[in-house]
């Protein structure tokens, strides 16, 4: 799937946004209002191609879970299936949301949705203040993790408790640093703090099993 841009009609356009845009803002939409498809999305967009099986082991799911969640993600069309091989191999192409002042969605930011899934303080936030809020948390914790801001100021900004505001800096840390590794579109997130953040996580795949290794594999 291309980068998609927001659309903005003037004197001179003729045409209106393509339909492969609309599908893909269709997709972006709902992955960050589904969590678990977003998790899905992100490991295979930071550790693809792999299979059903890696899936299930790197992200304790059921088996029957993961291809539920594998089929939604080829029917909006942000992963590719390779039924030619067994087992199949999954691959998705990164995408970001993007206007012409900022990026909207990338897969650090759906990375930081995903999190909601396993993390208890960005589940609390995300149910709160909902995924715009998130996005800007993530974009504070940036700032924070570049040295520009104490955890205290970091929910200054955020205009939350000072509780919640250090709470979801510490827990988006995964994120940050698994986008500035993997995410192509993590500069247009933080172009100001990209280069300069201090984390100290490990970004290695969370499992070692790989597409080769399951040859094999039912």
């Amino acid at each position: 799937m291309p980068t998609l841009t927001d659309w903005k009609p003037d004197e001179s356009a003729v045409d209106a946004p393509s339909l492969g845009d609309f599908d893909g803002f269709v997709a972006a939409a709902t992955l960050v209002r589904t969590p678990r498809l977003a998790r899905l999305y992100v490991y295979v967009c930071y550790y693809g191609p792999t299979t059903v099986p890696n899936v299930v082991e790197a992200l304790d799911v059921a088996r029957a879970t993961a291809y539920e969640d594998v089929d939604r993600l080829e029917s909006l069309g942000v992963l590719a299936r390779d039924d030619s091989t067994r087992p199949h191999r999954l691959s998705v192409e990164p995408f970001a949301f993007v206007d012409d002042a900022e990026v909207a969605i990338t897969p650090t930011a759906l990375h930081a949705v995903a999190l909601s899934v396993i993390d208890d303080d960005v589940d609390y936030f995300l149910n709160r203040y909902g995924v715009s809020r998130l996005v800007a948390a993530l974009r504070v914790a940036g700032a924070h993790y570049a040295g520009d801001l104490t955890q205290r100021m970091a929910a200054d900004e955020l205009d939350v408790t000072a509780a919640e505001g250090m709470a979801v800096v510490a827990a988006l840390r995964p994120a940050l640093a698994a986008g500035r590794a993997y995410d192509p579109f993590f500069d247009r997130l933080l172009p100001e703090q990209a280069g300069e953040l201090d984390l100290d996580v490990d970004v290695s795949e969370p499992t070692s099993g790989r597409p080769d290794d399951d040859a094999n594999a039912g």
